[in-house]
């Protein structure tokens, strides 16, 4: 699974409706499956695709990578979260709404503790603060316990 963190200009946060049909939204960050030709950064950029459009964007050097809570059968492989971060190349106001399929909502860090307990990805917040303060080293971060 890749989890795709889109940052405005400014910082803000790029979340999305989930897709459950009479329930209240639940705001997320967009996501999708690998494929099985895919690599988990091919599947970030084709799912970004689908969030963003043409927009211009540029990829973030950290990777936050969380592991399976769960045990895995012999013979499977184990089931990975991937977070990759992306910032809109356009200065100013994000736009109100992306290509994604459902509505958008930008956040501001205040919020990003509340998005790690909704989406079970510990440690997300510190993930994207570090990144915008420049704390975190560039490649892959191990997210949560």
């Amino acid at each position: 699974m890749v989890f795709v963190a889109v940052l405005s200009s400014d910082g803000r946060l790029a979340l999305v409706a989930d897709d459950l049909s009479g329930a209240l939204p639940r705001w997320v960050l967009p996501s999708g499956s690998v494929r099985a030709t895919e690599t988990y950064g091919e599947a970030a950029v084709r799912v970004l695709r689908d969030v963003v459009g043409a927009m211009p964007v540029r990829g973030g050097a950290v990777e936050g990578c969380r592991w399976a809570q769960v045990p895995v059968p012999v013979g499977r492989s184990r089931r990975e979260a991937h977070v990759f971060i992306f910032r809109l190349a356009a200065a100013g106001d994000p736009p109100e709404h992306l290509s994604w399929r459902g509505a958008t909502r930008w956040t501001g860090p205040e919020q990003w503790q509340e998005l790690c307990t909704r989406c079970d990805l510990p440690d997300v917040d510190v993930l994207l603060t570090g990144y915008l303060e420049g704390w975190i080293p560039d490649g892959r971060i191990t997210l949560g316990p």
